[in-house]
């Protein structure tokens, strides 16, 4: 039973309604110390085996047999021979169905054979005799979440709590089965409970920090999974997990310490990889991506998003080829992503090849309107293109919003200014000059000039 993790306490209370029928040895006594007996428990054990035998009881409870049978099971279970202790288990309860102590030695022995539906009809037995044995509702509970039955498992579960509120690993369980039957707000109270009960237990620590990260709790979430970290460094998942966490709370910095970490245990993990690598580019640390980037497109050339990310890295140190192959490669594996067209475009514009461009911030803005980078492309490339017409509407949608640049106006006045609408170009260097405000010193010099020359003609 100790080995089964029934309490000294609670087993005491069987010795002294059921008797013992054997001496506590030196030999029997080591072997209870090891299986966690206290010294009241062993005392016990022994007035009761030191006492005069009493005459046995004509029922079945007191029958030579049945305490042969206990005895043989529970030796069984000591040597962990668990399909003997299973074979006397079963015979002792026929004999004496009303004996909760058997019923759960019973659910323990199948549960160690792994035979899950036997262990659980036992538990359930053990409980319909003794419903407060928070053993068996601790077992049953962690066998029921085991077995996928989240539901069933929190009602004995929050049982198990509430017959032993300070028990670590029965909120920790208990937190594992509302999480699973998607009770997650009150998962995470258990999770902190148990943590709060003992902090040294890292895979609480571990779970309550990734439970914490999946509700959007990324302070919560990187307290938890750094402590879990310090207790055991080899749970490498909580590396990443604390990246994430990190990188929610906008420390790119820590959040690259984290995945340095784990991809050095898991240099084979490609997704972790490319993350970093896209965390290096943020951090404009361009040498540290390329080479990981580099490496993944030898290996793994067509991993979701790997050329789009190349593409970034050419683009910024101004390899315009390059970047063009790679987002064109992107933009072939995945067109239906907005930004893909989007880079491409930008990197096509900044070729001179003003027509492509065109053609990919069209899809761009077909697939999402209000994609205002695409809508500068597009009115960019017309502009390059000479289509000042065509240019002007979509200019004066730009301009129109609150986040409109100078650059804006500039480029609607020169379109203005090229069709000989003076009035129009007039208004829009004028606009670009109270916004620009030395910003742009070569524009502005343009744009004054112009906006003199204008005025004396306007004014004519």
């Amino acid at each position: 039973m100790l080995k089964a993790g029934v309490p000294s306490r609670q087993i005491e209370g069987f010795a002294r309604k059921d008797g013992v029928d054997f001496k506590v040895t030196p030999e029997i006594e080591r072997d209870l110390r090891k299986a966690g007996a206290t010294d009241s428990l062993i005392q016990l054990l022994k007035k009761l085996g030191a006492a005069p035998a009493t005459a046995q009881s004509s029922g079945p409870a007191g029958s030579p047999e049945l305490s042969a049978l206990l005895q043989t099971a529970q030796n069984a279970i000591g040597r962990r021979d668990f399909a003997e202790a299973v074979k006397a288990l079963k015979s002792a309860v026929a004999i004496q169905p009303a004996m909760p102590e058997a019923w759960f030695n019973l659910g323990y022995a199948y549960g160690e054979l792994h035979q899950p539906e036997a262990a659980i009809k036992a538990y359930q037995k053990t409980l319909e005799l003794a419903p407060d044995l928070f053993p068996a509702q601790l077992n049953l509970g962690i066998l029921l979440l085991d077995q996928k039955q989240a539901q069933a498992a929190v009602e004995h579960l929050q049982k198990a709590t509430q017959l032993k509120p300070d028990h670590a690993r029965a909120h920790l369980s208990y937190a594992r089965a509302l999480d699973q039957s998607g009770q997650s707000e009150a998962a995470l109270k258990q999770y902190q409970e148990a943590t709060r009960l003992d902090p040294h237990m890292a895979m609480a620590q571990f779970e309550l920090g990734m439970l914490a990260l999946q509700l959007s709790k990324p302070a919560e979430a990187l307290a938890a999974l750094d402590q879990a970290l310090a207790l055991d460094p080899r749970l490498l998942q909580a590396e990443v997990g604390a990246a994430l966490a990190a990188e929610a709370l906008n420390d790119n910095a820590q959040a690259i310490a984290h995945f340095e970490k784990y991809v050095a245990a898991r240099p084979n993990d490609q997704e972790s990889q490319f993350h970093l690598a896209r965390l290096y580019l943020q951090q404009k640390q361009d040498e540290k991506a390329r080479v990981i980037l580099e490496g993944l497109y030898r290996v793994k050339p067509d991993l979701p998003g790997l050329a789009a990310a190349l593409g970034d890295l050419s683009t910024g140190l101004k390899k315009l080829p390059e970047a063009e192959k790679y987002y064109r490669q992107a933009v072939n594996a995945q067109p239906n992503i907005v930004d893909f067209h989007r880079a491409l475009g930008e990197t096509l514009l900044n070729e001179q090849k003003f027509p492509d461009a065109e053609a990919e911030f069209r899809t761009a803005l077909k697939m999402d309107p209000h994609n205002r980078p695409s809508a500068v492309g597009l009115a960019s490339s017309l502009y390059f293109e000479k289509r000042y017409s065509d240019a002007i509407p979509l200019l004066e949608l730009l301009a129109k919003t609150p986040d409109a640049t100078p650059t804006t106006f500039f480029i609607l006045a020169t379109c203005y200014d090229h069709l000989m609408a003076r009035k129009e170009a007039l208004a829009s260097y004028e606009r670009f000059l109270q916004l620009s405000n030395g910003k742009n010193p070569d524009q502005e010099w343009q744009a004054t000039q112009r906006a003199k020359l204008l005025r004396r003609e306007v004014s004519k």
